[in-house]
């Protein structure tokens, strides 16, 4: 279905459809008037008859398939564009614009190695409860925007909850994910986000983990999610990777670390 989803391959089809169906027609039409010929009905050569009634059936049959095809093309597009805009939709988050959790979960189940980024908005309640729910809006799109910004294709970035994001990075060393990762929450933090004729500071926390052959999305997130937790129970606005939560018992994370910036009016 997706294949009709313009009219190139609509005329293509139409046309060899058209072609098709008129050479058939043609055969059909010969064949009947050599037999009608055989019979002794026919008052012109059988030659001239085949020659004019061929050539009346190729016009009249490759006209009325093609109209037809057309007809029923316009329809086909029409329910292949719906489908394809159903499809986005189903996949997308509204708010953000970015893959919902959904979405982000099937493409990720078919990456064999990779790295996973949670990433959450730090004292997000604090935000909705001060400015709104309207500026809490305005602060997940902002976030959503600097997503998109920071981090381009070959990864796939989704928002799964409320404030919380999720960002695949693939065919990526892991030192530059870690850079990425770490120039990501410095933008985020040092971006201030316009909302309700007010200025709101906003930083995130994020968790990163590998991705495996071994490992499904289960355990890559909840690996993932440990590294959030630990990241926001030791100070906010940082990261934290898998690799450092045997040691974050005993001692800091590993990590740049950067206070809280706090949430202002302007």
């Amino acid at each position: 279905m997706t294949e009709f989803d313009n009219w190139d391959p609509v005329l293509r089809f139409a046309t060899r459809l058209s072609v098709r169906i008129s050479i058939i027609a043609c055969l059909m039409v010969a064949g009947l008037l050599i037999l009608l010929h055989g019979f002794g009905l026919l008052l012109n050569p059988l030659m001239r008859d085949i020659a004019i009634g061929c050539g009346i059936t190729l016009i009249v049959s490759f006209s009325l398939t093609m109209l037809s095809s057309m007809y029923m093309g316009y329809a086909v597009i029409h329910l292949a564009r719906t489908r394809l805009e159903f499809q986005q939709m189903s996949r997308t988050d509204m708010l953000s614009g970015l893959l919902n959790r959904r979405a982000f979960i099937e493409d990720l189940s078919q990456v064999e190695r990779g790295h996973l980024l949670v990433i959450d908005i730090d004292r997000f309640k604090q935000i909705n409860d001060r400015y709104g729910h309207l500026a809490g809006d305005d602060v997940i799109v902002s976030v959503a925007t600097t997503l998109r910004e920071v981090v381009g294709p070959p990864h796939l970035i989704a928002r799964i909850g409320g404030e919380e994001f999720a960002i695949l990075f693939r065919e990526t060393e892991f030192a530059e994910v870690i850079a990425l990762s770490e120039r990501l929450r410095r933008t985020v933090a040092n971006r201030l986000v316009d909302s309700v004729q007010q200025s709101i500071a906003v930083t995130v926390s994020g968790g990163l983990a590998d991705i495996t052959p071994i490992r499904d999305f289960s355990a890559v997130y909840a690996a993932a999610d440990r590294a959030l937790y630990v990241a926001k129970s030791s100070g906010r606005n940082r990261l934290v990777h898998e690799r450092d939560l045997p040691r974050t018992a005993h001692v800091e994370p590993s990590i740049i670390d950067i206070p809280d910036a706090a949430i202002s009016a302007a």
